[in-house]
Order: structure tokens, then sequence, then C-alpha cells
């Protein structure tokens, strides 16, 4: 029984000293390394990789890309001061770099910094803000379609087919269509903005600028002619209403 005991005691004493070891060597560890965030940086945009260190030298070990291959390793860095500096500028990827740097005593620092379309990383704030416009431009455009089918579509007729009264809300329809396609090219500029603000691929965000520049030239090139029809349109129905007011039917047996 005390044999027993003994052996316990031991075991425990042994796994408390394996467990002060570790300690030790995770606190000796984060002693020499730092891994805290340079910064934000805008693609293809140099970065300039500083740091403060009380020592004669420091080099950098390496950089490595987003997807984690290497992009350079050990050189030197450039010492004003304390502040040690390396410019780097092969920034054409966006993600997370990670680069590694030591003195002439061998202490290792670890940091990274980001690259982005605009040099800024996205927040929650900025991301609330964009969702909330969405939302309202999304509910604004069902709106604005719920509005468009309670319109009348042509002027009032019998059952013959005969015109009884012209309709001038017909061609607030084709005004408020074009305020949909407004609200549309608003959506796709904010989802195109997005993708090429805050998505590692490119791919997304240009699509959708592309759909907007074509949404764009449509409106500018069509926007007039459209308007024109639509005073056109106008026109006649005065003119038609002014000659039905005068006894002249128009639609079925009338001329």
């Amino acid at each position: 029984m005390k044999n027993t005991q003994k052996n316990t005691q031991q075991e425990t004493l042994q796994s408390t000293i394996k467990v002060f070891l570790i300690i030790s060597m995770v606190v000796f560890m984060g002693v020499g390394s730092v891994n805290a965030s340079l910064g934000t940086f805008k693609i293809n945009e140099c970065v300039q990789v500083k740091t403060i260190l009380n020592s004669t030298q420091a080099n950098i070990s390496s950089i490595s890309y987003p997807n984690s291959t290497i992009a350079i390793t050990e050189q030197p860095m450039t010492k004003v001061g304390l502040t040690f500096n390396y410019t780097f500028c092969d920034t054409a990827a966006l993600g997370t770099y990670v680069y590694d740097y030591y003195d002439e005593l061998g202490n290792v620092y670890v940091n990274d910094f980001k690259i982005t379309y605009t040099g800024e990383e996205v927040t929650s704030q900025q991301i609330f803000i964009y969702i909330i416009a969405l939302i309202f431009l999304i509910l604004l455009l069902f709106g604005t379609s719920f509005l468009i089918n309670k319109l009348p579509s042509k002027d009032a007729i019998d059952e013959e087919g005969t015109i009884m009264q012209v309709s001038m809300l017909k061609h607030l329809r084709t005004v408020l269509w074009v305020f949909i396609w407004v609200i549309t090219m608003v959506i796709t500029f904010i989802i195109s903005n997005l993708g090429i603000a805050y998505l590692n691929s490119k791919m997304i965000g240009d699509l959708f600028f592309v759909i907007y520049r074509i949404q764009f030239y449509v409106l500018i090139i069509g926007t007039p002619v459209y308007l024109c029809w639509i005073i056109y349109k106008i026109f006649k129905d005065k003119e038609m209403k002014r000659l039905m007011e005068r006894g002249i039917e128009f639609g079925g047996k009338g001329l």
C-alpha cells in the first residue's frame, strides 16, 4: 500500500516537472517573438516592413505570399536610429503576407500585413452599412415593381375594344421602368465594389463591374431616346383625347 502511494507521488511529481518545463519553453519562445499585424495596404503598392529594435542589425528571414509560398529570403534591413526597415513591393496578390526577421542575438520575430484593393480592411460597421443599403435598394426595387403592376398599362376600353378614356398614368409605368433600371445599376455597382475591395479573387468584382458598365452605357444612350418616345406618346394621347372630346372614336369600330 505504501509502495503504491509512493509510486503515485513520484508520478505526480514527474508530471508537474514536465508541465513546468513545457510552460517555461513556451514563455522563453514567446519572449523572442512578436505577432501583431503591421497593417493593411493597397494592392501593387510598396510596403515598408519596419520595426524598432535595440540592436545593431536585423535581417528579414522570409516573407510569404498569402498562398504560403516564399517571396524572399535572407534580406538585410536598413537601420535608421533604432528603426529597421525593408521595402517590399511584390504585392500583386490579395490576402495576408507573413514575414519573420531576427537580430544579431538570434531573437526571432514574426509579423504579418494584409493587402486589399483599397488598402483598407473591412469593418463590421462597413458591412452593416452595405447590407442596409442593399436591403433598402432591394425593397425599393420590389416596391416600384408593385406600383408598376397597380398602374394601368393601356387606355380604358369597352367590350368592343373602343377606347373609352385615355389614361395618362400608363406613361408613368415607362418612367418607373427607367427608375428600376437605375436601382439595379446601383445594386450591381455596390456588389462589384464589395467584390473588388474585400474578396481575395477579383473575378466576381470584375464580372459585376462589367455588368454595371453595360447598364450605365445603355442608360446614357437609351434614356434620351426613351424620353423622346414618351413625349411623343403623350403628345399623341393628348391629340387623341382632344379628338375624342369632339366625338371621334378610336379602336374597335371607331376610326
